[in-house]
């Protein structure tokens, strides 16, 4: 079992049938794309802005999931619907969600994203995010189970 919360969890979907919905299927797809991640390979690009990664499969049902895994993920940066609070890399780009840009294009073989934003500091949290989604596809649901690194540069910005 993967450990994964967020705002299905708890209080934190405000008593919301939809909301607790959506983050138990987002929860769900997360978990295969997990199990399936020796079939994913993905190619990160730092830019002096943020990252472009390209994320991809030959599995179609891989090709699926990143389909519907991706672009919710930039709906919930969008929305600041926050998930894995107990990991301060991912509470950090939440709580800065409004100075991220994210760009996705939807491939044949899987997704492009461009993830960018003007303010240096989360710039720095942005690079550190496409890392640990690296070691997520490298290492699967044992490092799903570990916190995400944040760089010694970056200015927390949450106590």
């Amino acid at each position: 079992m993967f450990r994964v919360r967020g705002q299905g969890g708890g209080g934190r979907a405000g008593g919301d049938p939809a909301r607790a919905a959506r983050h138990q299927h987002d929860q769900a797809v997360f978990h295969r794309l997990l199990a399936l991640h020796e079939q994913i390979e993905r190619d990160l690009e730092l830019l002096p802005n943020g990252v472009r990664a390209r994320t991809r499969s030959d599995n179609p049902e891989i090709v699926a999931l990143l389909h519907d895994h991706v672009p919710s993920m930039k709906q919930r940066l969008e929305e600041n619907f926050g998930l894995r609070f107990w990991d301060p890399a991912f509470a950090e780009l939440f709580a800065q969600h409004d100075k991220i840009r994210m760009e996705l294009t939807l491939l044949p073989d899987g997704v492009l994203i461009e993830e960018t934003s003007e303010d240096p500091n989360v710039v720095e949290l942005i690079k550190a995010h496409g890392q640990v989604i690296n070691l997520f596809v490298a290492k699967g649901g044992a490092q799903a189970q570990q916190e995400s690194p944040l760089p010694d540069s970056y200015r927390r910005v949450l106590a």
